[in-house]
């Protein structure tokens, strides 16, 4: 499991360019160039791809002005600056472990989790104290695919890249200096149901779609389908409809209310839901639907998982979440495969047309604005109905 920053670490580009393969440290900000191709080079060839990942969160996880404030808030307030930049950098633009441009100077730093990066990942172990990667940056370009002909670069087949979960959990799983596990994807993923299925993260995130490798490819390269490099993730409201299902089991009326029991459950994703920093919710809701449309009597439930600091109150912020997260609270998401049942006693006004029932996704992780809040799906029970 990867832990908070250690030491610095002088890095020798040389050896990266000889072909030595390197366990890789940190820099200092503004270190020589960049060993990295920028992801417009990739394109040339790999036209579908690089246009897929150019619309993903890999590719503005450096450059968003949400990512940007909670970074300058992250910083401020830290007791070892440079650590916390650190350790909020090398995830979201993690070229700068070579480069050690902790200041994304670089318009390679910019580009966040680019394809180079990526696909010369040798190895990643998640016991080491730093971070998990070993690196080689250089003309070997490793993926999933064996047998593959690239002319503008040599290419070497790798398991971490077609099927292991490694591969993100090396960002996607995060302690901080308390011992908290602030980010805890990966390890909710192994305690489900899923890894003894064979089923990495990829299978979700990076589903199978047509397509071909290369521009213009044919033979051995002109493959049926490519991994969708758009790196869909768990805030997306096509991951969230497909891994979720919501049912109105039973509404009966007395009075002038209604008792409603609902399941909701956790049809297909890998981890509990909601996943990721503990500033996303998973809202369960229930009112009665007036003639005009509004939702007379909401009623609530909240499946989340708390961080608390060492006094014990929840904390809601990025910046907090990492720095001063000293304990797990409360854990009431969703988990793989469970169906939960809630029941909700809903007041039914005179003239009131349907029970509504909603399932929203809120993520309060911009530091900027309010929480946003999605509707997954709905479920009505019609009123006018004996």
């Amino acid at each position: 499991m990867r832990h908070g920053p250690g030491p610095r670490v002088v890095l020798a580009a040389i050896l990266l360019w000889a072909g030595v393969p390197v366990l890789a440290g940190p820099g200092s900000a503004g270190a020589g160039a960049s060993p990295y191709e920028p992801a417009k080079s990739c394109g040339r060839c790999h036209d579908a791809i690089f246009k897929s990942w150019s619309e993903s969160p890999h590719s503005r996880s450096a450059a968003s002005p949400a990512y940007f404030e909670a970074l300058r808030r992250t910083v401020e307030t830290a007791t070892d600056k440079d650590g916390a930049r650190r350790a909020c950098v090398w995830c979201h633009a993690p070229t700068t472990l070579i480069t050690g441009d902790l200041e994304l100077q670089q318009p390679i730093s910019r580009e966040g989790v680019t394809c180079d990066f990526c696909h010369t990942v040798v190895d990643v172990d998640m016991e080491k104290a730093e971070h998990p990667f070993v690196l080689e940056p250089g003309r070997v370009k490793r993926g999933p695919f064996e047998y593959s002909r690239i002319t503008g670069h040599a290419s070497a087949y790798s398991f971490l890249h077609r099927a292991s979960p490694l591969l993100c959990a090396s960002c996607h799983e995060f302690t901080n200096a308390n011992g908290v596990v602030v980010l805890s994807t990966y390890s909710d993923w192994k305690e489900g149901p899923y890894p003894a299925r064979g089923v990495p993260c990829q299978d979700c995130h990076m589903a199978p779609v047509p397509g071909s490798m290369v521009k213009g490819g044919g033979g051995k390269d002109a493959l049926r389908v490519i991994n969708l490099h758009r790196v869909v993730g768990g805030s997306a409201q096509s991951q969230l409809k497909r891994g979720l299902d919501l049912t109105i089991e039973s509404v009966r009326r007395s009075g002038g209310s209604a008792e409603v029991s609902v399941v909701v459950a956790n049809v297909a994703a890998g981890h509990p839901v909601p996943g990721g920093l503990a500033t996303k919710s998973l809202i369960l809701s229930a009112g009665a639907e007036m003639p005009d449309g509004r939702v007379e009597h909401r009623q609530e439930r909240v499946y989340r998982r708390e961080l608390k600091d060492a006094g014990g109150r929840v904390l809601g912020t990025v910046s907090d979440l990492f720095l001063r997260a000293a304990s797990v609270g409360r854990d009431n998401r969703i988990r793989p495969k469970e169906s939960r049942r809630e029941r909700f006693g809903v007041p039914v006004p005179q003239g009131a047309r349907a029970v509504v029932v909603r399932l929203e996704y809120r993520d309060s992780s911009d530091p900027r604005g309010e929480p946003r809040t999605t509707l997954i799906t709905e479920a009505r029970h019609n009123l006018s109905t004996p």
